[in-house]
């Protein structure tokens, strides 16, 4: 909870983090939501690659996990850490169906939008169907499952001094403060994404996250410093049916 507090690019400014209890939401605030339970995770895929995938498809670390620049190279370009520093098993969002024992992959960090190649036999593989889509202009979150809308609801984004970033990211961390909700709610996701213009914040690296708020005023309106923000009774419903490595498509 603190580790989120300190590496997440929040919304918050220095007077928001030390509030540390939401005030109740207004009651003119009008949301759409139609939300299934969460589904039981299922169990890791074959990594034989002679097996076909289903896509997409999430690759969860299972110790270390080396990238390499293409299935060519011999020596790893980077080797990302079996863990987030929030804590969470990393996870990395495969592009394309994999084959001959390698994937292409979405990573997380700077810059935005970057990509490597990984061994399968260093991951586990599973299949997460949702799809979070944020529309910046319309100030508007939507989760999607195989064609069916689960959730709508209007949230705060960036300002125009440090907006959220557009692109195709995913899901890297899921963190449940509903036992000392503050600046971000009771919880919070954290994403592949990074501010464009905030490259430090507390220490982090201005990591882009979905959360709750303290500010119930702001949805709808362009006021945090990259996130989205969502109401706080929104942010528990996602909670139920998003998973780690689920794909966040952020239009303008």
């Amino acid at each position: 909870m603190f580790a989120f507090a300190l590496f997440l690019a929040s919304c918050a400014g220095p007077a928001q983090l030390a509030e540390t209890s939401p005030p109740s939401l207004p009651t003119t605030t009008t949301i759409t939501t139609t939300v299934t339970t969460q589904t039981e995770v299922p169990p890791p895929l074959s990594t034989d690659p002679t097996t076909p995938l289903p896509h997409p498809t999430v690759a969860t670390a299972r110790s270390e996990l080396a990238v390499y620049a293409d299935p060519w190279s011999k020596v790893p370009s980077e080797v990302l850490p079996a863990a987030t520093i929030l804590g969470t098993p990393t996870v990395v969002r495969i592009i394309d169906p994999p084959s001959g024992g390698w994937a292409q992959v979405s990573l997380p960090g700077r810059p935005n939008g970057r990509t490597g190649w990984i061994r399968l036999g260093d991951v586990d593989l599973t299949v997460v169907s949702t799809t979070i889509r944020v529309d910046l202009s319309a100030r508007q979150l939507e989760v999607w499952e195989n064609g069916t809308l689960l959730v709508s609801t209007p949230v705060a984004v960036g300002s125009a001094t440090s907006p959220t970033p557009t692109g195709v990211f995913f899901v890297t961390d899921a963190i449940d403060m509903t036992a000392n909700p503050g600046a971000w709610g009771p919880f919070a996701f954290g994403l592949s994404a990074r501010s464009d213009v905030i490259t430090e914040f507390n220490g982090g690296d201005g990591i882009i996250g979905i959360h709750g708020t303290n500010r119930p005023s702001s949805i709808g309106e362009a006021r945090s410093l990259g996130c989205v923000r969502l109401p706080n009774e929104m942010i528990l419903e996602l909670a139920k049916v998003i998973e780690l490595g689920t794909t966040v498509e952020i239009s303008a």
